[in-house]
């Protein structure tokens, strides 16, 4: 997946981010907290893809705002990312 951070915000209650994708823009917003967390799983999926040559995975699930953000790995050193709404 392409990922790109284009902006980013405060807000009243914390950070709003807004990415291009894949699939177009994603604006995720949440308290510096879950943005902290998603920053931090991000990184680590990262150095995980690079090891990976053969799994289709999801790694782990980070809750943003009104988002449920899922991270993991594809084939080939590659990452992908889902992001579910409520």
């Amino acid at each position: 997946m392409s990922l790109a951070l284009l902006d980013s915000q405060q807000t009243a209650d914390g950070i709003a981010v807004t990415f291009i994708t894949d699939h177009g823009l994603e604006r995720l917003e949440g308290s510096c907290e879950e943005l902290a967390r998603l920053a931090e799983v991000m990184q680590q999926i990262s150095v995980l893809a690079a090891l990976n040559d053969d799994e289709s995975v999801w790694v782990e699930e980070v809750r943003v705002g009104d988002a449920k953000v899922k991270l993991g790995l594809n084939p080939g050193k590659q990452t992908r990312m889902l992001i579910v709404r409520d």
